[in-house]
């Protein structure tokens, strides 16, 4: 079973997935006369955050309650507002290589902003402020218990899960090509770079912890138009998960529902200059998580 969030005429809902059925965990919870269960079941964070009792209270509801086709559902991105997006910066030694950039000492994160989340399916957006956008493919942990300074060897008890992240990002924009001095004075532009609206689709779903006690290794891929442009193992990250949330969470307090994404292995456009153009579809799959498909639309202006 896999856990994800729906559309529905109430707003969304938590439902639960396995293969191509999916239920509608607030409504199964009514149909069931659990009516008292349903709030759960309206709020990704509260259902994260009850822990294996929700776990196992989807479990049933997924086996008895009234069921669709996956097709006929429209999934929204695994994340509420007002959740975290925290993402590591080279965390593959090749990516780093070619991006003639030196693996970080100790781990390294900067922030997506709300603005950037795009559900599964949906565009990613295309900005005339950019003309190199590069694909990102990356397993992003996805928290479910709350926690500040954690314990490297505890640091499993606070991840509820996995989903896709694709950290889209404007290289040009990164690395400050129109003002080549400002990197040495003050870095990266690490905001623009990362954050320009709907530049960090998410999901499809959240592959819950319980069900992959060791993520490593698993495939992370990423395929532009059908061609494989990334190809590698969870297990060639630098810095594993107990060490990234170990790090980020001292004195930043980590909340259910928080995301925190884990780098990109090597391929990137950043490489070859092959970056995305409008019409681009973009498929970012990792092993035993799944499969998030998004297409690049054209330069928009509000």
């Amino acid at each position: 079973m896999k856990i994800g969030r729906m559309a529905t005429v109430a707003g969304a809902h938590v439902c639960a997935i396995e293969g191509d059925r999916v239920v509608d965990l607030a409504l199964a919870a009514h149909a069931a006369g659990r009516e008292w269960m349903a709030p759960l079941f309206h709020d990704l964070r509260l259902f994260l955050a009850a822990g294996d009792m929700a776990r196992d209270a989807a479990a049933g509801l997924a086996a008895s309650g009234p069921a669709v086709a996956l097709e006929s559902v429209r999934l929204l991105a695994p994340i509420e507002a007002g959740s975290k997006i925290l993402a590591h910066v080279v965390n593959y030694f090749d990516h780093g290589a070619e991006g003639k950039l030196t693996p970080p000492e100790q781990p390294f994160f900067f922030t997506k902003l709300p603005g950037t989340v795009v559900a599964p399916g949906d565009p990613i957006g295309g900005h005339d402020f950019s003309r190199k956008m590069d694909y990102e493919a990356e397993l992003a942990v996805v928290i479910g218990r709350e926690g500040r300074d954690i314990a490297e060897a505890d640091a499993y008890d606070h991840v509820a899960g996995y989903t896709v992240c694709n950290d889209v990002s404007y290289r040009e924009l990164q690395a400050n090509e129109a003002a080549p001095t400002l990197t040495g004075r003050y870095g990266q532009n690490w905001i623009q770079g990362k954050s320009l609206d709907r530049s960090c689709p998410l999901g499809p779903v959240i592959a819950l912890a319980r069900d992959i006690p060791r993520p490593y290794p698993l495939r992370i891929q990423c395929r532009v138009n059908g061609e494989i442009r990334q190809d590698a193992s969870t297990e060639q990250m630098i810095f594993k998960i107990p060490t990234l949330v170990a790090h980020i969470s001292r004195a930043m307090t980590l909340r259910p529902g928080d995301v925190i994404a884990t780098g990109t292995p090597a391929g990137c456009g950043v490489a070859d200059g092959r970056y995305l153009r409008p019409g681009d579809v973009v498929e970012c799959e990792i092993e035993k998580v799944g499969s998030l498909r998004n297409t690049v639309m054209a330069a928009v202006r509000a």
